[in-house]
């Protein structure tokens, strides 16, 4: 077993264009994802990995019609990254596997687009979603997918600031200058730009009886959301609800990376899904035993309700018994197939004095400590400091300014549930190895400007995740802190 820079080696082999290395099927591409250690990894696509892909894309599309017949009766709203983003020495193209499907989709599907695949490109992430907002405004969505939920978050905010520009774009059958977008795209967006004095009309009258320019209001007949529901992504959910119609259903898209496609969920409530079992085969480690040095690798079968595994994939892209670094958790069985759900990246936690903090404690806690002050947070951060012996929870409030005393009780309710969550935790608070966190109250908009400098170093904003837990890294500035409070 191995992660992937065990296997950098054979797949640079790949990329010089020498066959036969890893599989006999020759990859026609390569998915783009950064790296553990700086380098950005190349995941070989060929022929059957894409078969499983559309299988199971497909499969999923035809659950959520049975559910929600009236899914694609507008249009559908998805958005990907660009499927060609370069090329190796040898020419072999490496970019995005969700925009290849995009691209490769069925006709019936293809010409369901809200957004034609131009827009991807444009390479300035803001008036990326400001294109793509502007197009889709226009039209009766029925149906939007993404996989980060951050992504949607991030749209309904760009419409609801550029509100007016919008709809005078609309009125006109214009794309705003004051945005950086590529002359040769300007020109492909050209043929879909046309004035359109009705729509624009609508959405003036909804700004005249609303406070929030909201997909509420501009999408009516708006049917699903499929998104990523589980690990700490997953927050994001609770932030995106209030601008959709109360009881908005939203499904989870499945267990998915650059590495493979493995779960099918069938269901809105929660974010587990069926395993693929004749997609890979995969072998899975105990949570516990993980560090062992000769760690339990078991089979499909042998697998418990309720436990939490480290994830092995062996995959027709060559990858064998390949450590991908995530938890998943069994949650239940589908006849005999286990079901289970994404539960945080492993091995990703923090450990200063032995405490093994791990993200998926302290987004309970958070959570938690919400519910008992009412204190809402926008976006948090837990960040180990060393040399004090501590953690500093940046938090970005969801309101405006509150009191010191009703921030750092949040602070308390959340240091006082970690102790409850982590044995180990509680231990070294109470010894005083471990010393009581700071809260930091960022500027508003930290979340935000952090995302993108991230996104602007060339991380593919549709697959973002944040590290919610972990050491200073290069976005944590001093400069964002308005207020560090001591416990």
């Amino acid at each position: 077993m191995g992660d992937y820079e065990a296997y950098r080696p054979w797949i640079d082999q790949v990329i010089q264009g020498e066959h036969r290395v890893l599989t006999a099927d020759q990859p026609y591409m390569f998915t783009l994802t950064s790296g553990t250690g700086g380098q950005p990894k190349l995941i070989p696509v060929n022929r059957s990995t894409k078969t499983n892909s559309s299988r199971l894309s497909a499969l999923w599309l035809y659950r959520a019609l049975a559910d929600h017949p009236q899914l694609l009766e507008g249009k559908a709203l998805a958005v990907v990254s660009p499927a060609v983003e370069g090329h190796t020495a040898t020419g072999i193209p490496f970019g995005s596997a969700s925009g290849h499907i995009y691209q490769h989709a069925s006709w019936y599907l293809r010409r369901r687009y809200a957004v034609p695949y131009d827009v991807f490109a444009i390479k300035d992430f803001e008036a990326k979603y400001y294109t793509i907002m502007r197009i889709a405004i226009e039209q009766n969505v029925s149906f939007i997918a993404t996989p980060n939920p951050s992504t949607i978050l991030r749209l309904v905010t760009t419409a609801d600031h550029n509100r007016e520009q919008i709809i005078r774009d609309i009125y006109d059958g214009t794309l705003s200058a004051k945005f950086d977008i590529e002359t040769v795209i300007r020109q492909q967006l050209k043929s879909t730009i046309n004035p359109n004095v009705k729509r624009a009309r609508e959405l003036e009258a909804m700004l005249t009886s609303n406070e929030s320019f909201a997909p509420w209001y501009y999408w009516p007949n708006l049917k699903l959301v499929g998104c990523w529901k589980g690990g700490s992504v997953g927050t994001t959910i609770s932030r995106i609800e209030p601008w959709f119609r109360p009881g908005m259903p939203f499904r989870d898209i499945g267990y998915l990376s650059s590495e493979a496609q493995v779960t099918l969920p069938v269901q809105d409530a929660g974010s587990a899904g069926i395993l693929a079992l004749d997609s890979n085969f995969y072998e899975f480690i105990p949570e516990a035993d993980i560090d062992s040095s000769n760690p339990t690798a078991l089979t499909v079968g042998q697998l418990q309700a309720g436990e939490s595994y480290y994830i092995l994939i062996t995959s027709p892209t060559g990858l064998y018994r390949y450590d991908i670094n995530d938890v998943v958790r069994v949650s239940g069985y589908y006849q005999k197939t286990p079901i289970w759900e994404f539960v945080r990246k492993g091995r990703d936690m923090v450990n200063l004095e032995g405490e093994k903090l791990h993200v998926g404690q302290l987004i309970q806690a958070v959570e938690s400590a919400q519910r008992s002050t009412g204190v809402k947070v926008e976006y948090f951060r837990g960040v180990g400091n060393v040399g004090a012996s501590r953690y500093d929870l940046k938090i970005e409030l969801a309101e405006g300014s509150l009191n010191d005393e009703l921030v750092k009780q949040l602070g308390r309710e959340i240091d006082s549930r970690l102790a409850e969550l982590n044995i180990e935790y509680d231990q070294k608070r109470r010894s005083g190895r471990l010393h009581a966190p700071h809260v930091q109250v960022m500027a508003k908009g930290w979340s935000s400007r952090r995302v993108k400098a991230k996104l602007d170093r060339g991380l593919r904003d549709v697959q973002f995740k944040d590290n919610l837990l972990g050491l200073p890294d290069e976005e944590d500035r001093p400069s964002d802190v308005i207020r560090d409070l001591s416990l």
